[in-house]
């Protein structure tokens, strides 16, 4: 039964965090290691409650991460105040726009890329599977071109049709091997998300 009152959200009001999501990526950060102490820019995608900063920012911290960048987008405004963080009320879609304000903090590509975008849901399930893809379609530029050859990327995605398609895109672009899908246990069991993590590889 779904229970909006879980362990994971009494868990984030306890450690401050403003969405129990803190907890999904500290699962793939234990598990797959994207931010190190070589990281230095990260992206953030559809930022807002703003829980994936928190944690993002506290791991930069915990590593010595002294001079970092920490870029986010959302439609929604996010009132949060970190150094090294700045935050737009932007859509991500919107190439030149994008372009224009990255080109302001002089970053053209980033050490980690993180996604927890979501698109509108209706609850028809065709109607939603084809709004999530098609938002991944539409975002998909910002990996291509943004991502720096030793980057790393999250990216939440809805194992609904398309999903698999998406995931074959990604290998072809960034070689397979480094490519993983990954489901942590803090979502919510009946919950169609899931998370696609590019690591890093010295090699090819």
């Amino acid at each position: 039964m779904y229970n909006p009152y879980d362990f994971y959200f009494k868990k984030a009001k306890k450690e401050w965090y403003k969405a129990r999501s803190a907890f999904k990526l500290q699962e793939i950060q234990d598990k797959f290691w994207l931010i190190t102490k070589s990281t230095r820019s990260v992206l953030d995608i559809g930022c807002a409650p703003w829980s994936w900063l928190q944690y993002t920012i506290g791991q930069l911290k915990k590593f010595g991460v002294q001079q970092y960048q920490v870029i986010g987008f959302d439609l929604k405004k996010v009132e949060l105040n970190f150094p090294g963080l700045s935050t737009y009320v932007q859509d991500i879609t919107e190439q030149e726009k994008v372009h224009s304000i990255l080109s302001q903090h002089q970053l053209s590509q980033f050490d980690f890329i993180q996604s927890d975008i979501a698109p509108n849901t209706i609850g028809l399930k065709d109607i939603d599977a084809m709004r999530a893809i098609d938002l991944l379609e539409q975002t998909y530029w910002i990996y291509d071109e943004s991502l720096s050859d030793t980057g790393v990327f999250v990216i939440k995605v809805f194992m609904w049709p398309g999903f698999e398609e998406f995931v074959l895109k990604l290998k072809k672009r960034f070689w397979g091997k480094n490519i993983k899908v990954f489901k942590p246990i803090s979502c919510r069991s009946q919950s169609k998300e899931t998370y696609i993590i590019k690591q890093y590889s010295p090699s090819k």
